[in-house]
């Protein structure tokens, strides 16, 4: 290619870079920058190394800035050229990326048209690379020859086009331990038990910050319907469990002896989440102990059932 450049639909394969022309005032699609005095501004540069970079613009609800390299990217085989880079301004974190289709746009000013320069390739932005760009776009020669139109009166005029490909932002959740020295045990005694419905609950309850109820089925409930008895513990309110949020609960259901019998004890691990609120266990004691006079289970028309929180665990999305 010689000085004056010679506006084709042709591609540089050996820089990865593809040419083309906008004609008209349509002005870049993202962002445009124009620079008065550029010689003054680039000769402040105190090496070659350096470059000049714009102010912040948004595309795909994430912030950019463009990188001009007046006198070639040396670290990116770049001397000798006008260097353009992208860069990303929002952090990404691990497992997340951004793949980009970047075009750079210099204004010829003397044929009213955009030359733009587009990476052939399809480019990665991820934790580990937040820059990606150009090294060669077009040789120095070639930008301060003012019969290109590119470097006028010491003026010129960069664009940026960034074209959102795909984006992967990894949902992250973290499971947390709810610990606490409060005390998490309840106890609620159903009277006139041989009254009760087939379905009763306890008056609502708080622990961690929870409501709860206990669940008595006094006649069983699904296969073990009319032979156990059943208890459950549900979950009030579970507003927050939300797209797969859960709350792990480890707990011990008890009904408790209230002569000098044992305790009926269950220890249960259950996951709490929207769509299942209700945990326990349907056979949580045959009925024909649960009535025999020696059990105590059963005292004076009254049933004493108590829960005990052992260890709790929140998994949601962050």
């Amino acid at each position: 290619m010689g000085d004056h450049l010679q506006y084709t639909f042709k591609t540089d394969n050996s820089a990865g870079i593809i040419r083309l022309i906008r004609y008209g005032e349509q002005p870049p699609a993202h962002y445009k920058l124009d620079i008065d005095s550029f010689s003054q501004l680039t000769s402040s540069l105190q090496s070659n190394l350096y470059f000049v970079e714009s102010t912040e613009f948004s595309v795909g609800g994430y912030r950019w800035v463009l990188q001009i390299y007046p006198h070639g990217n040396k670290k990116d085989d770049g001397d000798g050229y006008l260097s353009i880079y992208l860069k990303l301004c929002n952090k990404l974190g691990p497992g997340s990326f951004i793949n980009v289709i970047f075009r750079a746009l210099i204004y010829d000013q003397q044929n009213s048209k955009y030359l733009i320069f587009q990476d052939l390739r399809e480019r990665r932005f991820d934790a580990t690379k937040a820059v990606w760009g150009m090294s060669k776009v077009l040789p120095q020669t070639a930008f301060y020859a003012e019969s290109n139109g590119f470097l006028m009166e010491d003026r010129c005029t960069f664009g940026a086009e960034v074209f959102i490909i795909n984006t992967t932002i990894p949902t992250s959740a973290k499971v947390t331990s709810i610990d606490s020295n409060r005390t998490r045990t309840y106890s609620y005694r159903f009277e006139n038990f041989s009254k009760l419905s087939d379905d009763e609950y306890s008056p609502e309850f708080t622990i961690e910050d929870r409501t709860w109820k206990l669940n008595v089925r006094p006649r069983g409930n699904g296969v073990e319907k009319g032979k156990c008895l059943s208890l459950f513990l549900l979950l009030t309110r579970a507003n927050d469990l939300i797209a797969g949020n859960k709350l792990y609960v480890e707990y011990e259901l008890r009904i408790k002896s209230q002569c000098n019998g044992t305790d009926r004890t269950r220890i249960c691990k259950s996951p709490f989440e929207k769509s299942s609120v209700s945990w326990g266990h349907m056979g949580f004691v045959p009925l024909r102990d649960l009535h025999t006079e020696s059990s105590g289970l059963v005292m004076g028309e009254g049933l004493l059932v108590e829960v005990c929180f052992k260890r709790m665990f929140m998994l949601k999305n962050i």
